[in-house]
């Protein structure tokens, strides 16, 4: 059995099961209680849980406090939008995190498809609500939704018409969007 606070690798033993319940990270296997991921061990006194906290897990906390996530939509369908969310607040992330935003949490008004407000290549601005993957996003807020994008017909980029529509600045095509206000990414 491993000390708290050391780290601990997949299948590292952990205690056995009349000492501990299995808790985040740990998996039980003929009565021995064993790491699932690479982190660091804690062992729950008051509740007799044992845990290995990952070390891929702080993206994941940071979302808990986050403001807003900065994230590519790559696809649509009818009622959702896959994104790749690839920066929490202003800090860039290593690997893009898997999110998930459904129509109903794009705006009050009725929209008819998705593609009304989000399309595939877009760089939207949300907020998270909920935390484990895929990430369920939000744009409904005044100052999130899509802060960049480009033309459907020939893939410039597009600027502000008005609060809902964006407008090609090569060839006059006007698309329809739920538009948010800019904001820059650091490394």
């Amino acid at each position: 059995m491993k000390n708290q606070g050391e780290m601990a690798l997949p299948g590292d033993d952990l205690g056995v099961i009349e000492e501990f319940v299995t808790g985040e990270g740990v998996y039980e296997e003929d009565g021995v209680l064993r790491s699932a991921v690479v982190g660091k061990i804690f062992y729950d006194m008051i509740n007799r849980k044992s845990n290995v906290i990952s070390f891929k897990k702080p993206k994941l906390l940071l979302l808990r406090k986050a403001r807003y996530v900065i994230g590519r939509v790559d696809s649509v369908k009818e009622d959702v939008a896959n994104v790749s969310i690839f920066a929490i607040d202003d800090k860039l992330l290593m690997e893009p995190i898997s999110g998930i935003l459904h129509i109903s949490q794009i705006t009050s008004k009725y929209l008819q498809t998705i593609t009304e407000a989000v399309k595939p290549s877009d760089i939207i601005k949300a907020k998270p609500i909920s935390f484990t993957p895929p990430i369920a996003l939000t744009i409904k807020q005044k100052d999130l939704g899509v802060i960049l994008a480009r033309c459907s017909r020939c893939g410039a980029f597009m600027v502000k018409q008005d609060e809902e529509h964006l407008k090609c600045p090569v060839c006059d095509n006007v698309e329809s969007r739920k538009i948010g206000t800019y904001i820059t990414v650091k490394k």
